[in-house]
């Protein structure tokens, strides 16, 4: 059904994957291009159906039987149960069994058969714990019980038509629209967006009290809010005023709903950041499960028409806004990733109004900070850069890591 230059792509990913040299990977054989073609094809033709009207989320792991002792013995424990009678690998059965397995903690295990030449079959299943974001890791391991994703090809669907390839906890990239594209360095990272969300928040109290660890906990937060917004599936727009410019800038926001009170996110965060410095394990846990409720209001309130707008040192301003700052005519191009990339033109004109919105009041409000959340899973930031050129990443969530 795909292209061979999809497959292609896909084993070339990989072997680049496995050749960098901060990866830190085992030197394995490539996956077999034929598994691949069968598990991206049965996993894409099974994220578009639905089960009870709604659509369905898996994981598919490629790993044969004789591999389980391998894995068991690298250290990357997982715990694998084998059904008594297998099933076939097809989009009828992933529909059915799919909604009594978490796709963050749990695959569908497949190989081919044992001939390789008969069909494949979807043998067991694998509990590997959840892959967790910065604000609700627990600070301790517990030797012997900690599971981890297994060092072997993953296809995730996280909407219909949307899969993830992954190795492991590290993505290798995603497959959208029929095509596939590879994973890159959080935009996050300090040679990339992060030298512009540094800027907007070095007048913020909790910055000049924790420096760079605020600005990385700062970062933590933006992660877990755009993630948030986007597994609601609505999309939305996410608007970051520079403190200092609020007033300014709110002129080129129609606010439909505002409150009249603070959220008071900040002091909140300046809480978290002192009490990673307590020995009391619960008490770190308790603040940043606070931290992060507060998060998941302000995620929601994204999710009705219109932009969230919110201050660098994460005030709310308002919701449902409609920006109104003239037309961009000038370029758009891809943001630098800090490993080299960028510098490509990203067209506007192949998107639609949430897009062209977010880049023109960029342009016209230096500092500030748009990202845009599709519904069909890409979140694409931007920021001015100069006068004639505004930056796009054009996947926030597109990282190395799952």
């Amino acid at each position: 059904m795909f292209e061979k230059q999809i497959i292609d792509k896909i084993l070339n990913a990989w072997s680049r994957d496995q050749a960098h040299p901060y990866r830190d990977r085992k030197q394995k054989p490539l996956p077999d291009p034929q598994d691949v073609r069968v598990i991206i094809e049965t996993a894409f033709l099974a994220s578009l159906k639905r089960e009870e009207g709604k659509p369905i989320t898996f994981c598919i792991t490629l790993l044969s039987k004789d591999c389980v002792m391998e894995e068991c013995s690298s250290g990357r424990k997982q715990v694998i149960m084998t059904f008594e009678q297998s099933l076939p690998f097809s989009q009828e059965s992933i529909t059915k069994i799919s909604p009594a397995f978490d796709s963050t903690t749990t695959s569908l295990i497949v190989a081919p058969g044992n001939d390789r030449s008969s069909d494949y079959e979807i043998w067991g299943a694998m509990f590997y714990g959840p892959s967790l974001k910065p604000l609700e890791e627990i600070p301790v391991g517990i030797e012997g019980l900690t599971l981890f994703r297994p060092d072997v090809m993953m296809v995730t669907a996280i909407a219909p038509g949307s899969l993830l390839i992954s190795r492991g906890s590290l993505l290798i990239g995603r497959f959208l629209y029929g095509d596939f594209v590879k994973s890159t360095p959080t935009p996050f990272y300090s040679k990339a967006m992060g030298n512009y969300t540094i800027e907007t928040i070095k007048d913020n109290e909790g910055f000049k009290r924790f420096q760079n660890h605020y600005w990385q906990v700062h970062t933590d937060t933006l992660n877990y809010l755009l993630s948030e917004v986007s597994v609601r599936g609505h999309g939305g727009i996410i608007v970051i005023l520079p403190n200092s410019k609020v007033e300014e800038y709110k002129k080129l926001v129609l606010a439909k709903y505002s409150f009249e009170e603070k959220l008071n996110s900040e002091a909140l965060l300046i809480r978290v950041l002192d009490s990673s410095k307590s020995e009391d394990i619960s008490f770190i846990m308790a603040m940043n499960r606070r931290f992060s409720e507060r998060l998941d209001l302000l995620a929601q309130l994204a999710c009705i028409d219109g932009a969230l707008i919110i201050s660098s040192n994460l005030n709310l301003i308002s919701f449902g806004s409609t920006l109104i700052a003239r037309k961009w005519d000038r370029n758009i191009l891809i943001g630098p990733d800090g490993f080299g990339g960028g510098g490509e033109n990203w067209d506007a004109s192949k998107w639609g109004t949430k897009h062209n919105s977010a880049i023109n009041f960029v342009g016209a409000c230096p500092g500030s900070i748009a990202f845009v959340i599709s519904q069909d899973g890409p979140v694409r930031g931007f920021v001015k850069k100069d006068e004639e050129t505004v930056l796009c990443w054009p996947d926030c969530l597109v990282s190395m890591f799952v």
